[in-house]
C-alpha cells in the first residue's frame, strides 16, 4: 500500500480535488454550517457519542436550512477517500490513463459547481452532487476495480481443490468479464484448455482481441476487468511485449484460486489478432522495467511442482535451475525435490517480502503433493485425477 504513497499529491487527481474543496468554500455560511453539522453528527454517532435519534434530528435541521448539505458532505467524504483509493490500488493500475479518467470525473464536478455559482441554476448543483458523484464512482471502479492484498504467511491455506468443473466455471466468468469490459472485443481459451488436453494442474491461457483504438484502455484497466470475477492479487507483464503497441502478455494471480491456475492473458489489437509471431524477438517491444526476478523465479518453483506431479523429473530440475539463476542463488542438490522447491520459494520471499504469502503456499502444496504423495500420483489432492 505504500509503494505509490507519494504519487497522489503530485497527481492531477489531487489538483482537481483541491479545486473542488476551494469551490465548496463559496457556499454561504449557513449552508456550510449545516453541512459540517451533519459531518460532526456522523462522526459522533460512529463513536457512540450520539444517539441515532439525536443524529437524525441534526440531519433534519441541517436539511431544513440547506437541502443540499448532505450532498456536500458526501462529496467531501469522497474527496477525502481518494488518497487511500489510489494508494491501495494495484500499482499497475495507477497509470496515466486511469489517473486522467478520475481527474476528468472530478473536473466535471468542479465545472458544474462553478456554473451553479455563476447562474444559480439548481440543475448544475444536481449535476455536481448526483451525476458527478456517480461518474466519479464509475471512474474509480473502471480504473482500480477491487483488489485484495496478499495474505500474511501464517494465515495462508493452500487451495488444493483442483476439480475441472471449478476451473471451467472460473474461465467462463473470465471470458465473459473481458468481453463485457471492452465492447467489440473477443476472448477465447488457448493453450491446453483451448485444445482440450488440460490436466488438473494446467493454468488458464486466454487470448483477448480488442479493437485497435481500445488497446491502451484494455492494458491499463485489465486488473479492474478481472476483478469483476474475483480479487486480483498480482499482475505481471511479460518483458517480451512490455512496450509493444499492439500486443501484451500479462500473468495474473487471482484470489481464492489454486497456485497452479495462474491466468495468462495474451492481449492483441484486432489488426494483428491472427499473427502469433507478432513482436516476438522485436527489441523495440522488449522492456525489463518493472520486471521482478524473484516474482518470476517463484513461478519456476510452482512450475517445478507441476512437473514433478506429472512425473517429469528432468523438467522439474530444469525449472529449478532457471529459477535459481534468476535470483543468483546456488542451485544445490535436488535429491530432495520438495526441499529444493521450498528453498527457492523462501529465497524469493527473502529478496522480495511481498512474496512471503505465495512462498508459504508453495511450501504447503509441496508438502502435500510431493512429500505426501509419489510424483505422478495426484490421488492426495481433493478432486484430482489427471491422466499419467
Amino acid at each position: 500500500m505504500t509503494r505509490y504513497q507519494d504519487k497522489y499529491p503530485e497527481s492531477s487527481i489531487a489538483v482537481q480535488a483541491d479545486n473542488i474543496r476551494n469551490t465548496i468554500k463559496r457556499f454561504d455560511e449557513a449552508t456550510l454550517s449545516a453541512a459540517y453539522s451533519i459531518r460532526d453528527a456522523e462522526m459522533r454517532l460512529g463513536e457512540a457519542a450520539l444517539t441515532q435519534a439525536a443524529a437524525e434530528a441534526i440531519w433534519d435541521a441541517a436539511c431544513a436550512v440547506a437541502p443540499h448539505a448532505p450532498g456536500i458532505i458526501t462529496l467531501l467524504s469522497n474527496l477525502d477517500h481518494l488518497p487511500y483509493s489510489m494508494q491501495s490500488a494495484m500499482p499497475e493500475l495507477v497509470n496515466d490513463t486511469n489517473i486522467a479518467r478520475i481527474a476528468g470525473a472530478l473536473r466535471f464536478i468542479d465545472n458544474e459547481l462553478n456554473k451553479y455559482f455563476a447562474d444559480s441554476d439548481p440543475v448544475h448543483l444536481t449535476n455536481a452532487l448526483d451525476t458527478g458523484l456517480h461518474n466519479l464512482h464509475q471512474a474509480l471502479r473502471r480504473s482500480f476495480g477491487y483488489w485484495q492484498k496478499g495474505r500474511e504467511p501464517e494465515t495462508v491455506t493452500a487451495d488444493l481443490d483442483l476439480r475441472p468443473e471449478r476451473r471451467d466455471m472460473l474461465t467462463s466468468k473470465l471470458l465473459a468479464a473481458l468481453q463485457g469490459w471492452i465492447p467489440g472485443s473477443r476472448a477465447r481459451l488457448r493453450g491446453s484448455l483451448g485444445a482440450g488436453t488440460a490436466d488438473d494442474y494446467s493454468d488458464v491461457d486466454i487470448c483477448w482481441v480488442v479493437p485497435d483504438q481500445d488497446f491502451t484502455e484494455a492494458i491499463d484497466t485489465l486488473g479492474a476487468a478481472l476483478s469483476r470475477c474475483t480479487a486480483v492479487l498480482a499482475l505481471r507483464a511479460d518483458p517480451e511485449f512490455a512496450r509493444s503497441a499492439r500486443r501484451r502478455l500479462v500473468f495474473a494471480r487471482l484470489h481464492g484460486m489454486p497456485l497452479f491456475w495462474r491466468v495468462d492473458i495474451d492481449i492483441r489489437a484486432d489488426s494483428i489478432a491472427a499473427d502469433d509471431l507478432y513482436d516476438i524477438g522485436n527489441p523495440d517491444a522488449h522492456s525489463d522495467t518493472g520486471w521482478s526476478a524473484p516474482a518470476s523465479a517463484i513461478e519456476n518453483a510452482i512450475a517445478a511442482i507441476k512437473a514433478a506431479a506429472r512425473g517429469q523429473a528432468d523438467t522439474a530440475d530444469s525449472l529449478l535451475r532457471r529459477g535459481c539463476e534468476r535470483i543468483e542463488r546456488d542451485h544445490g542438490s535436488t535429491a530432495d525435490l520438495a526441499d529444493a522447491i521450498t528453498g527457492l520459494a523462501d529465497a524469493c520471499a527473502t529478496q522480495e517480502p511481498r512474496l512471503a504469502g505465495m512462498a508459504a503456499e508453495v511450501r504447503q502444496v509441496a508438502d502435500h503433493l510431493l512429500r505426501s504423495a509419489r510424483p505422478g500420483d495426484s490421488s492426495a489432492l481433493p478432486g484430482a485425477g489427471i491422466q499419467p
